[in-house]
């Protein structure tokens, strides 16, 4: 019996994105830590970020997300044949928040569904993962869906990580019909560093007792040392050279970080993006919510755009996308 599925080329048709409405301003912040306002803008590019109230879920800012995906792109709950979430902090240890997700927004039981437990290299990486699974499976229409409250996990007394981070969701539609395409990718983990950024206990829908720690030179370091090789060795995969490159989006750590990324590559500073002053750094959000303020919302004429996440794990992930050709998504 000859069974063949249709494969299809399948890319980004739409992102969109769902940010609470609780703003964290630098007044209250350096208020609380004893420094300025402005040197948190100065130093982290940072002026206010997003906190999720504690009577909704982690798995609530998703589906408000996938929501807004299916208003921005037209799409329907039926249509889903594949929801994935990035996400390392879900409502529960178990069950996935996908399945709640899935639930939730009525998005049919036939559907693939589960999470993958990845920080800010998990947008990059959940591209593979879903565009190969629905290559190879003959599937049409699938959500990336990524979502982290970092405020259920923070300790507001550390220095070091409550001025960051803000809470955030953001939807990805995978289709046929492709506005971008991805290309070769490039990506690692060093184990050996898990510790550098760690939660030393288990999530839960209303927090943690265990704080976030982490190793902020530590991580800067990783970073300086991997990501400019990660970068060259993406380009590398794909045929291409940094002049090749319209812009360069990073995961968006925080401003220092990303200065260091571009000095060390050598950019020029009109290519690199900035998108976290009014969110903070949103984890495995921020690259889909750059994307969508650069390249749907606005007129950027890119075509050809590098993204980069790195963090938790230690991990990176590295990649590619290709505007496709008018009138043939």
């Amino acid at each position: 019996m000859d069974i063949s599925l249709e494969k299809q080329d399948i890319g980004i048709e739409q992102i969109s994105y769902w940010l609470p409405p609780l703003v964290v301003d630098n007044r209250e912040v350096a208020e609380r830590h004893g420094f300025g306002e402005e040197f948190v803008l100065e130093k982290l590019g940072i002026r206010q970020r997003r906190f999720l109230a504690p009577n909704l879920s982690v798995s609530d800012m998703a589906g408000r997300a996938v929501e807004q995906l299916f208003e921005d792109s037209g799409s329907s709950p039926e249509e889903v044949e594949i929801i994935i979430l990035v996400s390392q902090t879900p409502d529960y240890s178990l069950p996935h928040s996908s399945a709640i997700i899935q639930h939730n927004l009525g998005i049919p039981e036939s559907a693939m569904v589960f999470d993958i437990s990845l920080g800010c290299s998990g947008f990059v990486i959940g591209l593979d993962v879903v565009i190969s699974i629905m290559e190879r499976l003959g599937m049409s229409k699938g959500v990336l869906v990524t979502a982290d409250a970092y405020s259920r996990i923070v300790d507001p007394a550390d220095r070091s990580t409550a001025p960051l981070f803000g809470d955030a969701a953001a939807a990805t539609l995978l289709s046929a019909q492709p506005k971008w395409t991805l290309g070769n990718s490039d990506f690692g983990s060093r184990g050996s560093e898990f510790d550098k950024l760690i939660v030393r206990g288990s999530g839960t829908t209303q927090g943690s007792r265990h704080p976030l720690y982490m190793d902020g030179r530590g991580i800067l370091n990783f970073t300086r040392k991997i990501i400019p090789k990660s970068v060259h060795k993406a380009l590398s995969k794909n045929g291409l050279t940094l002049d090749d490159v319209d812009k360069f989006v990073f995961h968006q750590a925080n401003a220092f970080v990303l200065e260091t990324i571009r000095q060390t590559l050598g950019l020029p500073g009109e290519k690199l993006t900035h998108s976290l002053e009014d969110v903070g750094n949103t984890t495995s959000s921020s690259i889909p919510i750059a994307l969508r303020r650069e390249l749907f919302d606005g007129n950027d004429p890119a075509k050809v755009v590098l993204l980069s996440g790195f963090g938790v794990g230690l991990s990176w992930s590295s990649t590619v996308i290709f505007r496709a050709p008018e009138g043939e998504s």
